[in-house]
């Protein structure tokens, strides 16, 4: 089975490492044309200014024109026409840009169209909001240019402003008429399988318990994290895991043997270990960094 192009965010474009960017459409043309079907590692926003399209969300049909908003949170799958005619701005941003000020690992799935199983990854803004939007869009972009001196707590404030006015605007319902595949069956475990780890990563590390859950072998489940997602199972669990211990190391004074506790590791020492495997350093160092 071919495998499906991956595009992971670029975080070092402008000089010091930044979790968010804007773009216009027609920068990302060259992309598309090259790999119409891919998948994005990160969040995508795509607000179309013109244009009429037809363009799909893991196979969910979407016919997008001016005021509309694609939403597309990590893992899907997008496939677009090789030639694009629509233009507009493309806002994408890491998980971790919000989660680590926010200190909430749910924060991006309380807004109604990041959820996993939301109604629709489409959604439509009147003429006077989307013009306020795109005025937002506009001074992330003018922040961003300012390379090394842009500041992210003007361009976290822009991004949450713009999530929460998106809150507003109405859903559009897809349709999807086809028949599921053994790929499309596959990507379904895997968000199945992320959703799972969201819930659960702080009860469980064990890759048969989610296994379990989605009523596949654990070797199926690994195959599929290892092509979808470009890491094993553990390896995906563990990391979500290490993601909240740096939120505790940030955001908290509990004790290193605390957070080895609350995280469920068998021992502290395997906790630090671990941590200094998957960031370069041992807790108390980041925490002091």
């Amino acid at each position: 089975m071919k495998s499906i192009v991956q595009y992971n965010f670029i975080n070092e474009k402008y000089g010091k490492t930044l979790l968010i960017d804007i773009v216009p459409i027609s920068e990302i043309n060259k992309y598309i044309e090259k790999e119409p079907t891919h998948r994005l590692t990160y969040y995508d926003m795509t607000f179309i200014t013109t244009g009429n399209e037809k363009i799909f969300i893991n196979q969910a049909e979407l016919h997008v024109s001016a005021g509309d908003v694609i939403c597309s949170i990590p893992s899907e799958i997008w496939s677009w026409p090789k030639q694009t005619t629509v233009q507009g701005y493309v806002l994408l941003f890491e998980e971790e840009f919000l989660i680590s000020f926010f200190n909430d690992k749910q924060f991006l799935n309380k807004f109604k169209y990041l959820k996993h199983g939301r109604i629709s990854p489409l959604i439509r803004l009147n003429k006077k909001l989307f013009k306020n939007i795109v005025a937002y869009l506009e001074q992330i972009n003018n922040e961003i240019q300012l390379g090394v001196s842009s500041s992210e707590h003007v361009l976290r404030a822009l991004l949450y402003l713009i999530l929460a006015l998106l809150e507003r605007a109405e859903a559009v319902p897809v349709k999807s008429t086809y028949t599921l595949t053994k790929e499309e069956q596959a990507n379904r475990h895997i968000q199945a399988f992320v959703k799972l780890v969201d819930e659960h990563y702080l009860e469980s590390h064990n890759v048969k318990f989610y296994a379990d859950q989605l009523f596949i072998t654990v070797n199926y489940l690994n195959r599929m994290t290892k092509e979808y997602l470009g890491a094993t199972s553990k390896s995906y669990i563990l990391n979500r895991v290490i993601q909240e211990a740096k939120n505790l190391l940030k955001f908290t004074s509990l004790s290193v043997i605390e957070i080895s506790d609350k995280l469920k590791f068998e021992t502290p020492s395997y906790f630090i270990r671990l941590f200094r495997k998957y960031v370069g350093m041992t807790p108390k160092q980041y925490r002091d960094k």
